[in-house]
């Protein structure tokens, strides 16, 4: 069964963000099922006829795609305008609480930073490394200036739009990892959440590393850490000729690109002591 998609867009007072984006979607063949447009509160009079103007449009052009406007509100907090830490705040909940609720019924997300100020966008930004996927993406509109000026909702000449795709970086190595995020409706327990798991998983691989090692290797990287210094000092402290330190902080060097998945010929000498720091720590060393 194909999955449904759903395009969530911010807004500032300009509708015709929403629909160009829209059109640019369903063009490219993207089915969209469901549309949700959040707005702040609609006190200027250019906010309020946009959003009525998008419920004309959504009427007149695109049947069988619901829309739906979202209010950045929360806990009786519905700002005008972003000049607050408590704005952004609301809004980043705001979306995130769109966002995880379509992820949860199973939708495939395009996500649409474009409208609105350049907070809004990098909020959004912060939502689609949360909770996106592969299969998800984030857009970012490029119009003539002629379009903007003209208030027009649809074009019919493609080079005046450009649908840009914005690259997301997943923070998870497993899916069964990043669905752990959905169960929370706040984004910043999910945050924190996210960061308790990426130390987890980097853990995780630590141990690969660190158990990878033989028990003279160990012993040579717990001297990597503790005391930094050449090889000569390394061999110093340890007692052992300078060639066999070597040796070992050769292999020591090759399963760490190994087990990273790094170059052959990377330099990861001042990787390893940052991240075998905190590791050794919880091995009481």
């Amino acid at each position: 069964m194909k999955r449904r998609e759903a395009l969530v867009s911010t807004l500032g007072t300009e509708p015709q963000v929403v629909t160009l984006t829209l059109d640019s979607l369903l063009k490219r063949g993207y089915t969209i099922d469901m549309v949700k447009v959040l707005h702040t509160k609609p006190n200027s009079t250019a906010l309020k006829e946009g959003l009525e103007r998008l419920r004309r449009e959504f009427e007149k052009f695109y049947d069988g795609i619901s829309l739906t406007l979202v209010p950045i509100a929360d806990d009786g907090h519905y700002p005008d305008d972003f000049t607050s830490e408590k704005d952004v705040a609301t809004f980043l909940k705001v979306l995130y609480k769109t966002v995880v609720e379509l992820k949860r019924k199973g939708f495939l997300i395009h996500l649409s930073i474009a409208g609105g100020r350049k907070i809004m966008a990098a909020m959004g930004m912060v939502v689609a490394q949360l909770l996106l996927r592969s299969d998800d993406h984030v857009w970012h509109l490029l119009s003539e200036d002629e379009l903007l000026q003209n208030k027009a909702m649809h074009t019919d000449d493609p080079q005046k739009v450009t649908l840009i795709p914005i690259p997301v970086l997943e923070w998870a190595l497993f899916y069964s990892t990043a669905r752990e995020i959905l169960i929370w409706d706040d984004p910043y327990k999910a945050i924190e959440k996210q960061r308790e798991m990426r130390k987890r998983e980097s853990m995780r691989v630590l141990k690969e590393f660190w158990e990878s090692l033989t028990p003279v290797e160990q012993e040579v990287a717990v001297a990597l850490v503790k005391h930094g210094g050449t090889q000569n000092e390394i061999a110093a402290l340890l007692r052992r000729s300078p060639k066999t330190i070597n040796n070992h902080l050769r292999s020591i060097y090759s399963k760490y690109r190994t087990i990273m998945g790094l170059k052959e010929n990377a330099r990861v000498k001042d990787r390893i002591i940052v991240d075998l720091m905190e590791f050794l720590k919880t091995m009481s060393y």
